[in-house]
């Protein structure tokens, strides 16, 4: 016995992007064709499939993202993409899991060492107080604010009175501009493998990212499960090591240069990303001290 098929529409045009149907699916958009007036078991079923697909194609993408670094850019430059999860959506969905575990557990981003004493000192050090350069009290008042003072001002004053707060706005900037070093990253791949075009480096660089996120993720899961030190503890050099293996074994994979010249390309990475990653973290504190 056939089983009953799914009413396709009449139209000879997708509705979604007005192609020529020649079958159930659309050869220009992919989407199925399917009238909406019809039984709730059908869009039941419809639902349903596309739910499987996806989900198998997370088993797809994440098996292949931890095991085999790599592979996934390979695949993907290759043009064997539709079994596996974009890496844009990839790089959003573990940004938005790592930020929100990291919002939600309220482990400190920004760090205030030391007693209140303390803390008021280190301040005004950094600002560079009176005290610290000599001058006199008239001198000091005739003296306009430097740019630090007006940008560290508002942080220095909300890190004294109430750093969960500073720490829940600079954690909310910094997940938004973080966005910003994976173009950098890939512009540094672009300068050292300069036989590749930009895009296939901003694969490369989404995917890399995505599972450093994911690491990140669980050496956060790791401090907390063992109630660790911030900043000391086991899941903090768990995630370091496991980006650094990663990292060179992706750059192998995907580049095919020997281990030394790939060791010698990934310090130079790791100095330019460190760079970009300093830049970033002070345009976040500076849009901090902005809302703040």
């Amino acid at each position: 016995m056939v089983p009953d098929q799914p009413t396709l529409r009449d139209d000879h045009l997708c509705p979604n992007c007005q192609a020529t149907l020649n079958g159930p699916y659309c050869s220009s958009c992919g989407q199925r064709q399917i009238d909406l007036d019809q039984p709730f078991r059908e869009l039941a079923d419809e639902a349903m499939e596309s739910f499987l697909s996806f989900d198998a194609r997370i088993f797809r993408t994440l098996g292949p993202l931890v095991a085999r670094p790599g592979w996934l850019t390979v695949e993907f430059l290759a043009g064997r993409r539709a079994r596996f999860i974009h890496p844009f959506k990839l790089y959003f969905a573990f940004s938005i899991m790592l930020f929100l575990a990291l919002a939600f557990s309220g482990y400190s981003v920004v760090r205030i060492a030391g007693t209140e004493d303390e803390v008021v000192t280190g301040v005004q050090i950094g600002l560079g107080t009176e005290e610290e350069n000599g001058d006199n009290s008239a001198d000091a008042e005739s003296k306009e604010p430097s740019f630090l003072d007006r940008v560290l001002g508002p942080v220095a004053d909300l890190a004294e009175n109430d750093p969960d707060r500073l720490n829940r706005i600079f954690t909310d900037r910094l997940a938004k501009s973080i966005i910003l070093l994976v173009p950098v990253f890939a512009a540094l791949l672009r300068v050292l493998y300069r036989r590749r075009r930009y895009v296939a480096h901003l694969v490369f660089s989404l995917h890399l990212h995505s599972f450093a996120f994911l690491a990140l993720l669980i050496g956060l899961l790791i401090d907390l499960a063992m109630r660790a030190g911030e900043g000391e503890g086991l899941g903090n050099g768990f995630s370091v090591l496991a980006i650094a293996i990663y990292s060179f074994l992706a750059l192998r994979r995907v580049y095919g240069q020997g281990r030394f010249l790939t060791v010698v390309k990934m310090a130079a990475l790791l100095t330019g990303y460190l760079v970009a990653l300093i830049a970033t973290m002070i345009l976040t504190l500076a849009l901090t001290a902005v809302t703040v």
